[in-house]
């Protein structure tokens, strides 16, 4: 986006989900435009944006995000499963993916792998969230070069001290250089790429956020903030998000690192795995008899029992999976006794 000379933008997301927004971020507004465009029914079309696990590994441990608490084994995505959901999902039409879900994507060593085969497949637009602490220059310039068009750069605390209270590691000298080095390399890549920084804010942290502005400004197209909230109703101590209706079951395909079509990318545990495509289709998954009664659950109101209750409806009963065939770790669900 640096081609086109966007100005900078600082925008607070907590407020998109009210009627009043007028922001002008970029993410905001492609948030905006899916909520809007969702077809609130059982059977919608197979959706233009799809999410893929590459991996649940994440080298940070962020003290408002419910990574801290999985028990999903860690590893990478299976490269040939990788192609086939890519590959079946662009025939149904879609054309934009997120190669994360929750976790850090620059953990996969085969990342700019992944982001050639899907500009070669057809994706139109390939985008990725991460801290930004464990690689240097040289990843970053073959993630640019594979065809990358969205970088978004977590960086939850506007100092030294107050980035290593929240993350956990002491990487926040690195990570400024390399939104720095990203912010110039962007120039030489044939196209556009967005490059943003959001801040999950929380009482102890919102003090450094002018900090980081000043240094980033200058380099980036926009900052998000937004607060922390309570993880897809996975980390209790933390508020309900600020919205009551979900669109993602509606148009959004979302897939597990196992291979399993969910309703969240942000379901540590897949609770909300609806089927295996080892099963079935990608586009069956999509229509399957359990998503369509996830949907009509949405539509009535009905979720206690779900994370998504959990999440939207600040529930406190434990959730129980969509699929228990589709849980390997039981003991997050499993009632006591």
């Amino acid at each position: 986006m640096a081609k086109e000379n966007k100005q900078f933008i600082e925008d607070d997301l907590t407020e998109i989900f009210s009627s009043g927004y007028t922001g002008k971020s970029h993410i905001g507004t492609r948030l905006l435009n899916m909520i809007t465009d969702s077809k609130r029914e059982q059977c919608p079309p197979f959706p233009r944006q799809i999410q893929v696990e590459t991996t649940n590994i994440c080298n940070h441990n962020c003290n408002f995000c419910a990574y801290t608490l999985m028990e999903r084994p860690k590893r990478h995505i299976d490269r040939d499963l990788f192609k086939r959901i890519v590959t079946e999902s662009y025939e149904c039409g879609a054309r934009e993916i997120g190669l994360f879900a929750g976790a850090e994507p620059l953990t996969c060593k085969w990342l700019d792998e992944y982001i050639s085969f899907c500009k070669e497949t057809g994706y139109e637009y390939q985008y990725i969230s991460t801290n930004g602490a464990l690689v240097g220059h040289d990843k970053f310039k073959k993630i640019l070069d594979a065809g990358l068009n969205s970088i978004k750069f977590s960086v939850n605390g506007g100092d030294r001290e107050t980035y290593k209270a929240v993350h956990g590691k002491d990487n926040f000298d690195k990570v400024i250089d390399n939104i720095r080095f990203v912010s110039a390399y962007r120039e030489k890549v044939s196209q556009d790429v967005y490059l943003g920084v959001s801040f999950v804010g929380m009482p102890h942290t919102i003090a450094s956020f002018d900090n980081l502005k000043s240094l980033i400004s200058d380099y980036v197209d926009e900052i998000l903030y937004y607060e922390a909230s309570n993880q897809s109703g996975q980390m209790s101590e933390f508020p309900d998000p600020p919205y009551r209706d979900c669109h993602l079951p509606f148009n959004k395909a979302h897939f597990s690192l196992e291979g399993y079509m969910k309703a969240c990318c942000n379901d540590y545990e897949n609770l909300l795995a609806v089927e295996s495509i080892s099963n079935m289709s990608v586009k069956d998954a999509w229509h399957s008899k359990r998503f369509r009664d996830l949907r009509q659950r949405h539509i009535a109101d009905d979720l206690e029992g779900t994370l998504c209750a959990n999440c939207i409806r600040a529930s406190k009963c434990k959730p129980q999976p969509l699929n228990t065939e589709l849980v390997q770790h039981k003991t997050f669900w499993r009632e006591e006794g």
